[in-house]
C-alpha cells in the first residue's frame, strides 16, 4: 500500500512541475507580447501623423493661471480698464459664466464679475463687456482704483486670473513684478 501512495505522490508533483513550466512560460509569452505591444503603443503615440490614439506623456504640471496679462500703457492709464483678448475670453472666461452673465457681457452695460485678490485677501467687483471699438474685451469699473494703484501695478507686470468655481469669482494674482532700472 506504502508504494501505491509513492507513485501517486511522484505523479502529482510531476504534474505540479509540468503545470508551473507551463504557466511560466505563457507567462513569458504574454510579458514580451506586452512588452512589444506597448513599445508599439508609444511608437505610434509619438507619430504625429496618428490621430485618435492616446497620448502617454505624463504632464507633471497644469499652470492654474490661465488667463495671463502683460500690463501695458493703456491698461494702466486714466481710462480704467483692462483689455483683454476676444480669443482669451472666448476661450476661459464666458463659459465659466452662467449663460445670462455670457450673454450680458456682449452687451454695453457688460456682466458684473467678482474678482479675488490672492496676496491681499479682498474681494472686488468689476464689470467685464465686449468693446465695441476693437471687438476686443475690457474690465473696467474699479480697475484702476482697486488694483492699479492699490497693488501698485507698472507697466511690463505680468497679472493672472482664475476661475474658482466654488466661490464663483476670478482669483487674481500679480505674478511677476517688472524689474525697475537701478
Amino acid at each position: 500500500m506504502n508504494i501505491h501512495l509513492g507513485d501517486e505522490k511522484e505523479q502529482c508533483q510531476k504534474k505540479r512541475k509540468s503545470c508551473d513550466e507551463t504557466s511560466t512560460n505563457i507567462y513569458m509569452r504574454t510579458s514580451r507580447k506586452r512588452l512589444c505591444s506597448n513599445k508599439n503603443e508609444e511608437d505610434r503615440n509619438n507619430n504625429d501623423n496618428n490621430k485618435g490614439s492616446v497620448s502617454t506623456t505624463l504632464k507633471l504640471y497644469d499652470d492654474p493661471w490661465k488667463i495671463k496679462k502683460t500690463l501695458t500703457d493703456s491698461d494702466l492709464g486714466i481710462l480704467s480698464r483692462l483689455l483683454l483678448a476676444a480669443d482669451l475670453v472666448k476661450k476661459q472666461i464666458l463659459p465659466m459664466l452662467d449663460v445670462d452673465d455670457a450673454r450680458a457681457a456682449e452687451t454695453e452695460e457688460g456682466s458684473p464679475v467678482n474678482v479675488w485678490d490672492m496676496e491681499t485677501k479682498s474681494m472686488h467687483q468689476l464689470v467685464l463687456k465686449r468693446w465695441s471699438s476693437s471687438k476686443s474685451y475690457v474690465l473696467i469699473g474699479k480697475w484702476n482704483q482697486d488694483f492699479v494703484r492699490r497693488r501698485e501695478l507698472k507697466k511690463g507686470d505680468e497679472i493672472g486670473f482664475q476661475w474658482d468655481p466654488f466661490n464663483r469669482a476670478f482669483n487674481f494674482c500679480v505674478l511677476k513684478r517688472t524689474m525697475l532700472p537701478s
